[in-house]
């Protein structure tokens, strides 16, 4: 299953965080937990048994 929209409720509440960056919303357990993505790089979601039990993110690096 993919991405799915969220009914405007709980969008309505989400807004009031006052974050205007974009943001990772999870929902795992019955619990619900967010993190500003960085500007640039990779963020992983790893599960185990039907729960999250990892966020990790990797800004990486720039080579030129």
């Amino acid at each position: 299953m993919r991405l799915q929209d969220i009914p405007s409720k709980i969008i309505d509440n989400i807004e009031t965080l006052g974050t205007k960056e974009p943001i990772v919303l999870v929902l795992s357990d019955g619990k619900a937990r967010y993190a500003p993505l960085p500007p640039h790089g990779e963020t992983k979601i790893v599960t185990h048994d039907n729960k999250v039990t990892r966020v990790s993110f990797n800004e990486g690096e720039l080579f030129k």
